[in-house]
């Protein structure tokens, strides 16, 4: 089924229920929404668009930004949002990478799209205006939904780009509905829901929960610019109901007064996943926020979702704590199993490589053979996260396989150092990574964010560490900085971090 079909199915059902939310203008309805995307749909395919052609978009969060991706699936041509926080130089890679036939340009990154020296023709998207708007404006009828195979690519999704260039991981149509079907009921998703786009509608964290969103019919608004102020502002005004948002995020969110300042009794579910996050920041959300809570863990590959902490989970949690530090259960229609080097299953509560299979598993990567069938081999997503799964099925990542460090011939994992750095009150952010170390091999490094005013205690947060985690695992060596280095998603840059360290020299990968 075209995905595009969500939104026609709520124009017949529900055609006067509000579909958009916007902060300047009255509600946009499902029938309005429907018809605007059926018409966008006829203006893309008149510039000579058709299926299988590549569509790029560089946009923030706004209606833009979903009328645009929906007509291009209307037509079975490939959506390829692009993440307007790169330099021009990889933008540039990604756009010559997808042979773009037509690209989407926001007015305030109509500079940076210039400076990428590609060209591409441009639409010009506006505040209630531009070209985008012109488009619809002038269309005649609106297409009609062209019939797609289960095979059919709906988008190139990017990836972050943590180590080397990024590939373009191919979800279909089907793909796409599978994660929708699968989140939409664990999640609880309504028709009577808000939801906000806060984190970037570019990245398959905020997009893969369009989806679902769509498939239950529910309300979108939007949030073009993060901040605090924002998000709560956004709350109140709309009475938003969902929210999904990276830790990184939440924790900003979270940050000064904003959230009590701002009547938030409308929330009723935060969804939270896409990189680790720290037990003070959960716990700051719990005791500020009124809502129940989702963590999801997945990756673009598999259409974001592959395990939920569901609300009840959260909640069985006060005489738990130990689930909190698990990313829950697969969801219903996907399989994980926990595999030795020889991709078989160990037994509970050993460690191993996280495979995945299901409809929600990626297609492959775009123009990267070799590369998918190393992914996909055996017929299982190799997601390159080690974990470990327990005798009731959660399952506890310990870390990416490539960020393990391997010092003095002991094992450690990253993620266990950082949750102990960041259990220091004056700690914001950490990372960890392994250096050269002569003696061992690699050591333990720790880059830090601390809290403005505190000072660098090196011995202090060993010292703290020691406490809390084995001698071999305390960093030896420390970095304080500003700020850590991190994709769209909120995820730590751990390759940028471990770079110059390694400068001349091969790292293995245990």
């Amino acid at each position: 089924m075209n995905i595009s079909y969500l939104v026609d199915r709520s124009a017949v059902e529900r055609p006067q229920a509000p579909a958009l939310l916007l902060d300047d203008a009255a509600p946009v309805t499902w029938e309005r929404l429907a018809e605007r995307i059926g018409r966008l749909a006829a203006a893309i395919a008149a510039r000579g668009v058709k299926a299988g052609d590549r569509v790029a978009l560089l946009a923030p969060n706004g209606p833009a930004f979903l009328e645009t991706m929906m007509a291009a699936a209307r037509i079975g041509a490939i959506i390829v949002p692009l993440n307007y926080r790169l330099s021009p130089a990889e933008l540039n890679f990604q756009l010559a990478d997808a042979e773009c036939a037509l690209w989407f340009v926001d007015e305030s990154f109509a500079g940076l799209a210039e400076a990428t020296g590609i060209e591409v023709p441009k639409v010009a998207i506006a505040p209630g205006g531009g070209e985008h708007e012109a488009m619809i404006e002038s269309a005649g009828a609106p297409a009609d939904l062209v019939p797609v195979t289960p095979n059919h690519t709906l988008g190139i999704f990017y990836t972050g780009g943590t180590t080397g260039l990024p590939k373009g991981v191919m979800l279909t149509h089907q793909n796409m509905l599978s994660n929708a079907t699968h989140v939409a009921p664990r999640m609880n998703h309504r028709p009577d829901d808000i939801h906000l786009h806060a984190a970037p509608m570019f990245h398959l964290a905020d997009l893969g929960g369009t989806f679902a969103q769509l498939l239950a019919g529910g309300t979108h608004c939007f949030l073009a610019k993060f901040d605090a102020e924002g998000v709560a502002g956004a709350v109140e005004r709309h009475k938003v109901t969902t929210i999904g948002l990276p830790p990184t995020m939440l924790d900003m969110a979270l940050r000064g007064d904003a959230a009590e300042r701002h009547d938030m009794s409308s929330l009723r579910r935060i969804n939270y996943g896409g990189s680790p996050i720290t037990d003070a920041v959960l716990k700051r959300a719990f005791d500020v926020l009124p809502c129940e809570f989702v963590q999801g863990y997945g990756q673009t590959e598999a259409t974001q979702t592959i395990t939920l902490l569901s609300a009840e989970d959260h909640r069985r949690a006060v005489d738990r704590p130990e689930l909190l530090r698990t990313c829950g259960k697969p969801v219903d229609g996907v399989q994980v199993i926990i595999a030795d080097p020889h991709d078989r299953p160990v037994a509970a509560g050993e460690i191993g490589e996280v495979l995945v299979r299901g409809p929600n598993v990626m297609k492959g990567y775009w123009r990267r053979e070799a590369e998918t069938v190393e992914a996909l081999r055996g017929g299982w997503l190799h997601t390159g996260d080690l974990g470990r799964r327990d005798e009731e099925g959660y399952i506890t990542l310990v870390d990416r396989r490539k960020d393990m460090i391997i010092t003095g011939g002991e094992n450690v994992f990253s993620t266990e150092v950082e949750n102990a750095l960041t259990s220091h009150d004056e700690v914001i952010e950490a990372a960890v990574v392994g250096v050269p170390d002569d003696q061992y091999g690699e050591r333990v490094h720790a880059v830090v964010v601390l809290r403005d005013g505190a000072q660098p205690d090196e011995a202090g947060l060993q010292a703290h560490c020691r406490a809390r985690i084995g001698g071999f695992k305390i960093p030896r060596s420390f970095e304080f900085i500003a700020e850590l280095p991190k994709t769209g998603a909120g995820k730590v840059r751990k390759a940028e971090l471990r770079a110059p360290h390694w400068q001349n020299q091969d790292r293995k990968v245990g």
